[in-house]
């Protein structure tokens, strides 16, 4: 029975929430004769008691599938902050990896003129908001529309590493990879722009690139049969 290491992505919510969300995809993986091993992300759904980086995250990662794979060639699958930093470990270790997927992964900042602006107001925003916006209903409202839910749901020491961790891009890294990989992505993605699935397709030299239709930042969640059969039919 093959064996798929699935990260999942920066949602800051409860363990046991956030695998309830993954199950029904999940379901469909195992259905069709996968063993799935879902990883408990520190600081995301398991404890965090220090400031990480993408390298910290890299260490604990390299550990968790010493420990698991029993020294057998993996399939490795990473949702956003997942897809980042699985980019980051199979360039590093493409020997390890049979197979890579990534849906929706982050890792590229969004450079457009929009997208800086509205970073750059929303840090500058946040800063006097201690002075500016006391009320919790106007701190709510700013984080809303910078769709910095995560952000604003975060203790202080995730924050610093939430930080860290958008700091590091992957560009150099994505050249590197050069296992059999599946880029999914929902045709609709506002987080992670659909330009960013393309420049990922050119730099992965031997990859595969499927839109999901009507889909967002988190097929597999709102389309789980579909995201999960393009899965399947990769791997087997």
């Amino acid at each position: 029975m093959k064996t798929i290491f699935i990260l999942h992505g920066w949602a800051v919510r409860g363990a046991d929430e956030n695998k309830k969300m993954w199950q029904p995809f999940i379901d469909e993986l195992e259905v069709n004769g996968l063993h799935v091993e879902f990883l408990k992300i520190p600081g995301l759904s398991a404890p965090l008691n220090e400031v990480w980086n993408l390298d910290n995250y890299l260490l604990w990662l390299t550990t968790q599938i010493n420990e698991n794979s029993k020294d057998k060639k993996i399939i490795l699958l990473g949702h956003s902050f997942g897809g980042q930093l699985a980019i980051k470990y199979a360039a590093q270790n493409n020997e390890k990896i049979e197979k890579l997927i990534l849906l929706d992964s982050s890792g590229i900042r969004d450079m457009s003129p929009k997208a800086v602006f509205k970073r750059t107001a929303f840090l500058i925003v946040s800063k006097v908001g201690k002075v500016l916006l006391r009320g919790e209903f106007f701190r709510n409202l700013l984080y809303k529309l910078a769709r910095e839910a995560d952000y604003k749901n975060a203790s202080p020491l995730l924050r610093k590493t939430m930080a860290k961790v958008l700091n590091n891009q992957i560009f150099e890294d994505l050249p590197q990879v050069t296992v059999p990989t599946k880029i999914i992505w929902g045709e609709n993605d506002l987080t992670t722009p659909v330009k960013n699935a393309k420049k990922m397709h050119l730099l992965i030299s031997n990859s595969q690139l499927e839109f999901i239709k009507d889909a967002r930042h988190s097929p597999q969640f709102t389309h789980p049969k579909e995201t999960a059969k393009l899965v399947n039919d990769f791997i087997f």
